[in-house]
């Protein structure tokens, strides 16, 4: 009898230890759809504010790289005078031409303005830019207009990258877009 007080005594000791560790049914977790939606409208209004400020850094970083381009070609071509006895790059002691103008910026050059692969003897000058004529970053193009005064040329017009002024050597970015702070691009 003992051994049968005992075995339900296990038993019973044994169901109630099964039931006391059974896991609980987990109630059903998720969001509810006002949880979502208003998830969804801060996502929406933080989106909204951070759209104008990544499209005034593209138009800042537009700006920046216009005006770096204008130096390195604008210091390109001072440095090219300097060494040609002040002729600025473009003649070649006979008529002006976009030709010229590039292969003396990006070519070795002689003296006199004559331009051939860089290593040639005879032609120590150059280059002046590496690689090829930079790209107008508003407009893309790397395309060069050559103008004999700022008369004949007096505003951007977009059909080019750059305008070359061969009266002055000045040098402009050919775009009729402004700068984020209201600058003419063609005035940089």
């Amino acid at each position: 009898m003992e051994q049968a007080f005992r075995y339900r005594r296990f038993s019973a000791e044994k169901s109630l230890m099964t039931c006391a560790t059974l896991p609980k049914k987990p109630k059903a977790q998720g969001f509810t759809l006002i949880e979502t939606l208003v998830v969804v409208a801060i996502v929406v209004i933080l989106a909204g504010m951070a759209v104008p400020t990544f499209q005034e850094s593209i138009s800042d970083a537009e700006a920046a790289s216009t005006r770096q381009e204008l130096q390195r070609v604008r210091t390109a071509i001072e440095y090219y005078a300097f060494q040609h006895q002040n002729t600025r790059p473009g003649w070649d002691g006979a008529v002006w031409s976009t030709t010229n103008f590039q292969n003396q910026l990006l070519m070795a050059t002689d003296l006199d303005g004559a331009w051939a692969t860089v290593g040639t003897a005879g032609y120590p000058f150059g280059p002046y830019l590496s690689g090829t004529m930079p790209a107008n970053p508003y407009n893309h193009f790397d395309t060069i207009a050559l103008s004999p005064d700022s008369v004949s040329f007096p505003s951007a017009d977009d059909s080019t990258g750059w305008v070359y002024f061969t009266d002055t050597g000045n040098f402009k970015a050919n775009s009729t877009e402004t700068t984020p702070d209201g600058t003419p691009v063609f005035q940089l």
